[in-house]
C-alpha cells in the first residue's frame, strides 16, 4: 500500500525532546508534527524527524524495524511479558541516523524534505515554522567541527559547514578527476545523483560541478575522510559535537 514511513520523536509541552525515544510509524499522510498522543492528554507531541515516500509502507516498516531491533522497546508485566512496541531507544542519535543513512541508500529510499513540508504548512506561521525547522534540525543530528591545520570551518548548520569544506578543497580541482574517483559524491548536472536524492541536498560548487550534501554527521564524517584520502589531504580534523 502507498503511503509514508516516519521516524519521529517525542517532544514535551515545552518543545524540548524526550531522552532519545524514536517511533518508527506509517500513516497514508502525515504532519511534521502530530498530536496524537493527546488522546489521553498528555502534554506530549510527535515531532516527524525523517519521512520516506513508498509503494509499499507496511513492507518498509517492517524492515526499518528489524534494522533497529536491537533499539526496540519492550514492555513487561507481571501478567504479560515481551510486548513489542513501534518505539526504539535510541541512545546515540549520530549513529542512529547513520544507520538510516545507510539503510536509505541500499534501498535507494524515496526520502522527502521535512523542511519544505513545514514551510507549506498554512496552519503555521512564519515564526512556528523556523522553530519547527529548528527543532527537526537538532533532532537529526548533533554539530559537525572541521579544521583543515589552521583553518577552522563553520557555518549556521552542519551541512553548510561540510559544504564550505568541499568546495574549499575541490575548488581548484580537475572536475574530471572528481567525477571519476568519487562518482557519489559529484556529478556534472542535479541529475546525475540517484532519483531519490532530494534538489535540498544537490549543492553547486564553485568547480561548478553537483556535490551530494546528504546524510547525518556520522555519515558526512565518514566521507570527509574518503574525499580527503582521495585527495591525499593529510591535516583535516572532525569532530561531532552535541
Amino acid at each position: 500500500m502507498e503511503g509514508y514511513v516516519y521516524i519521529a520523536r517525542i517532544i514535551d509541552h515545552g518543545g524540548k525532546f524526550v531522552n532519545g525515544y524514536h517511533k518508527i510509524g506509517l500513516s497514508r499522510q502525515y504532519k511534521v508534527r502530530e498530536t496524537q498522543l493527546n488522546s489521553t492528554h498528555l502534554p506530549f507531541d510527535v515531532l516527524m524527524v525523517r519521512v520516506f515516500e513508498t509503494n509499499n509502507m507496511n513492507k518498509l516498516e517492517g524492515l526499518l524495524h528489524l534494522c533497529f531491533e536491537d533499539y526496540r522497546v519492550v514492555k513487561e508485566y507481571d501478567y504479560r511479558r515481551n510486548i513489542t512496541t513501534e518505539w526504539f531507544d535510541v541512545s546515540d542519535i549520530d549513529v542512529f541516523n547513520e544507520r538510516v543513512d545507510k539503510f536509505v541508500e541500499l534501498m535507494d529510499i524515496n526520502e522527502l524534505d521535512v523542511s519544505k513540508t513545514i514551510d507549506s504548512d498554512n496552519t503555521l506561521t512564519p515564526e512556528e515554522k523556523e522553530i519547527e525547522k529548528e527543532r527537526v534540525g537538532k533532532a537529526k543530528s548533533t554539530k559537525l567541527n572541521i579544521i583543515m591545520g589552521d583553518k577552522v570551518f563553520e557555518g549556521k548548520t552542519s551541512k553548510e559547514t561540510y559544504i564550505t569544506f568541499v568546495d574549499d578543497v575541490t575548488k581548484d580541482l580537475n572536475v574530471e578527476e572528481l567525477l571519476n574517483g568519487l562518482p557519489s559524491y559529484f556529478g556534472e548536472t542535479s541529475d546525475s545523483f540517484s532519483e531519490s536524492l532530494t534538489d535540498y541536498n544537490k549543492t553547486k560548487l564553485t568547480n561548478g560541478l553537483y556535490f551530494n550534501s546528504w546524510g547525518s554527521n556520522k555519515t558526512k564524517e565518514t566521507r570527509i575522510s574518503k574525499i580527503c584520502e582521495f585527495l591525499k589531504i593529510t591535516n583535516v580534523k572532525t569532530q561531532i559535537t552535541p
